[in-house]
């Protein structure tokens, strides 16, 4: 880091008379930006809509998930606030979102409002750097101002309270609402027309065996699927304390691949094509697919069973997929467009069970004990993954890869599936999609989600570089250096302008992962 010395600053040239004239401009500039009364009514209009929308077309999953993640953003800011505030600084504006103000209020010194972009938010506290002007009779309020060990505490507030919330909320998981127990799982949904549906599979079953073959975990159930024939098999349930013994006739599943992260299943019922399981809010949800439809064309083309409708799929244009189904209604027909392409497999034994963990839960102590190794454990597992994206040959090769095309698995949906990276930045529409998705599933998963995130936005937040909160705290640091080299009382201040060409790289790579990630998750989806 390379600095100027300077001598502390009296703040900007202008007097009282300057100041008032400063303060009257940006009251007009004010109202200028916040415009009319109606203005501002129809932006809060388009917010709520907007919100209504997603609610509607995405389910209650997504927006209990936004509103958790503006949740977060609001307490990030306020350690800040609050930091700065008990520190004698002065804060002049805590908003939440960006772009045109919807409302403000004035507390104090303070403005606090929602603007109509909400994509965070921020505090803004005077005089926190070098560059800035401010009035001399706030200059001892000031950022650059203040000691040490106060720069410092504003610095990585935000990133505490987001290390604090997750560790309350692993307390939370791991002692009220439970935490997984290992591969223990029961069965949650049965398919509609499935094998295990024909024969009395419940929810809440633990399947012992298959077949004979112990079953321990679901992976373990998977395998032994995926290696019978279609056909009959027997199947040992633990049910309210006892076991039974059922006798099940195995069915086939086509699975239909994608290039945007969602399938489609087909399976054969015994008496014709049926719709399998359907993913929450997906594509092929808006098209009208459900499941237990009975599918009687693919791509125009009539299809009595499973072979038929793969032949016919190679008719489809792109990725997208018409399937004609058989309703109350009469015949309907479904656009499903699954992407750049589709692929399917030959059809594979079926059973039709999905499933959720068991969960348990600890004491108090024994809770708090345990968030504490998870937290560490997840804070380690954030700072390697982030340290090793972010060398420079990785960075340059996730984005080469990603505008060639080699991220793309357009041509290939199988390849696709069996590729996909798992350790690839997520962008925020990657993390709604993510966190809806598991929210769906149990409470346990939105807890133990909202928790990890924590940890990663608050180790994201001390990378040591501007614009990040760490790159503020290395600037206090190294003040701080230079003051005890100099064994001198008075402050020495960096001088900023000398880092702001680091800083605007940081937020030109900062875009261009963000856009790609982005481009990823609406293209390819994100895997929970």
């Amino acid at each position: 880091m390379t600095v100027d010395e300077r001598p502390t600053p009296g703040g900007g040239p202008s007097g009282p008379d300057g100041a008032a004239a400063d303060r009257a401009r940006e009251e007009q500039d004010l109202a200028g930006v916040m415009g009319t009364r109606a203005g501002r009514i129809a932006r809060l209009g388009v917010l709520v809509g907007l919100v209504v929308l997603l609610g509607v077309t995405r389910g209650l999953p997504i927006l209990i998930v936004i509103l958790a993640i503006l949740v977060m953003i609001f307490l990030h800011e306020l350690g800040h606030y609050v930091a700065a505030k008990r520190a004698g600084m002065k804060v002049t504006e805590f908003f939440i979102g960006f772009g045109p103000r919807i409302f403000s209020f004035r507390r104090g010194e303070t403005e606090f409002g929602m603007k109509a972009i909400p994509a965070g938010a921020y505090v803004k506290i005077i005089g926190m750097s070098n560059l800035e002007e401010v009035d001399p009779a706030d200059e001892a309020r000031t950022y650059r101002q203040a000691p040490f060990r106060s720069r410092a505490s504003v610095a990585v507030a935000g990133s505490a309270m987001h290390f604090a919330l997750a560790l309350v909320l692993l307390v939370i998981q791991f002692s009220l609402i439970g935490r997984p127990d290992g591969d223990r799982w029961v069965v949650k949904d049965v398919t509609s027309g499935s094998a295990a549906q024909a024969a009395g599979v419940r929810s809440g079953d633990r399947i012992v065996s298959f077949d004979g073959t112990p079953i321990d975990s679901f992976d373990d159930f998977r395998g032994a699927i995926s290696g019978a024939e279609p056909g009959a098999a027997t199947v040992v349930v633990e049910r309210d304390g006892r076991t039974e013994t059922l006798r099940v006739d195995l069915s086939q599943r086509l699975k239909v691949v994608g290039t945007i992260g969602e399938d489609v299943d087909l399976i054969d019922s015994g008496t014709g094509v049926l719709v399998g399981g359907v993913a929450d809010a997906g594509q092929a949800e808006g098209a009208g697919l459900r499941e237990g439809l009975r599918v009687t064309e693919v791509n125009g083309r009539k299809v009595a069973d499973l072979d038929a409708a793969r032949a016919a799929l190679d008719d489809s244009v792109g990725g997208v997929v018409l399937v004609t189904t058989d309703g109350a209604d009469g015949p309907t027909r479904h656009r499903v467009d699954l992407g750049r392409a589709v692929a399917a497999g030959p059809p594979a034994a079926f059973f039709g069970v999905g499933r959720t963990p068991v969960l348990v839960t600890d004491s108090l102590p024994a809770a708090a004990g345990r968030s504490v190794s998870e937290f560490g454990r997840v804070v380690g597992l954030a700072t390697v993954g982030m340290g090793r994206f972010l060398w420079p040959p990785n960075l340059v090769e996730f984005v080469t890869s990603t505008v060639s095309g080699g991220q793309d698995a357009a041509s290939s949906p199988t390849a696709a599936e069996d590729t996909a990276p798992t350790d690839r930045p997520i962008s925020i529409v990657g993390i709604v999609l993510a966190g809806s998705e598991l929210t769906s599933q149990n409470l346990s998963n939105l807890i133990g989600f909202l928790a990890g995130l924590n940890i990663v936005i608050g180790v994201f937040n001390l990378i040591p570089l501007l614009p990040f909160d760490g790159g503020h705290l290395v600037i206090a640091a190294y003040e701080k250096a230079q003051e005890m080299r100099r064994r001198s009382r008075q402050r020495y201040l960096a001088d900023v302008s000398r880092m702001l060409p680091v800083a605007y790289g940081v937020v030109m790579v900062l875009v261009v992962v963000s856009l790609l990630a982005l481009y990823l998750d609406v293209t390819r989806g994100v895997s929970t």
